[in-house]
C-alpha cells in the first residue's frame, strides 16, 4: 500500500511581545530534511506589522505570556497549539508503538527492542535555558519555548527513525516520516 507523502508543514512560530518589542522565533516541526529545527528569530518594532504578519500568517503558533498579537492585527493563522496535548500526543504515540513492539515480539525469537527517545516538556526544557536580562528584555519566553520546541521535535524525529526502521510499525501511519502532531487550543 502506497500513501501520498505528508504535505509541507510551515515551521511553527513562536510569539512573545516583551519589553515593547515582538519576539517570533520559528521552529520546523516536519519530518527531519537535515536542516536545524530552530530555523528563525526575530525581534521587530510593533510598527513593522508586514513583516509581523509574514512570520506569522498561515502557520500553527505558540503564544507567550497572553500576547493579543493575532487578534490586534486580524493575523489568520493554522491554530494555537496545545503544547500540552503535544507532548501528551507524543506520548502515547511512542506507548502505542512499544505495545505493538511487544505484540509482534511475542511472535518473534530475535528482536532488537526499540531505543526510544527521552520525551521532555518544552516548558521543562525552557526553565533550563539561560538567559541574560538583556536576553529576557528582548525575547521574553519565545526562545526558550522555542528551544524546547526544537527538542521535542528532535526527540519526534527520533522515534519516527525507529517507527521506519521496523517494517511491522509502518502501518497504519504510512511509510512517510511524519511530522509532529500540533493539536490545537480549543476555544
Amino acid at each position: 500500500m502506497t500513501t501520498a507523502p505528508h504535505t509541507y508543514l510551515l515551521p511553527v512560530a513562536v510569539i512573545e511581545e516583551s519589553s515593547g518589542k515582538i519576539c517570533i522565533w520559528h521552529i520546523d516541526v516536519g519530518p527531519d530534511i537535515g536542516l536545524p529545527r530552530l530555523s528563525g528569530g526575530w525581534v521587530l518594532e510593533p510598527d513593522d506589522t508586514d513583516t509581523i504578519v509574514n512570520l506569522i500568517r498561515g502557520r500553527h503558533v505558540v503564544l507567550c505570556n497572553g500576547t493579543d498579537i493575532l487578534a490586534r492585527e486580524k493575523i489568520t493563522t493554522a491554530g494555537t497549539v496545545d503544547i500540552d496535548a503535544t507532548v501528551d500526543a507524543v506520548i502515547a504515540e511512542r506507548d502505542d508503538l512499544q505495545s505493538r513492539f511487544n505484540s509482534h515480539a511475542a511472535t518473534r525469537k530475535t528482536l532488537v527492542s526499540p531505543t526510544w527517545p527521552e520525551i521532555t516538556h518544552p516548558k521543562e526544557i525552557a526553565a533550563t535555558v539561560p538567559r541574560t536580562e538583556k536576553i529576557i528584555e528582548q525575547t521574553g519566553d519565545a526562545f526558550p519555548l522555542a528551544r524546547g520546541l526544537n527538542v521535542l521535535a528532535q526527540a519526534w524525529t527520533q522515534l519516527e527513525k525507529q517507527r521506519l526502521a521496523r517494517p511491522f510499525l509502518i502501518e497504519p501511519a504510512g511509510p512517510d516520516a511524519r511530522p509532529l502532531p500540533l493539536p490545537l487550543v480549543v476555544r
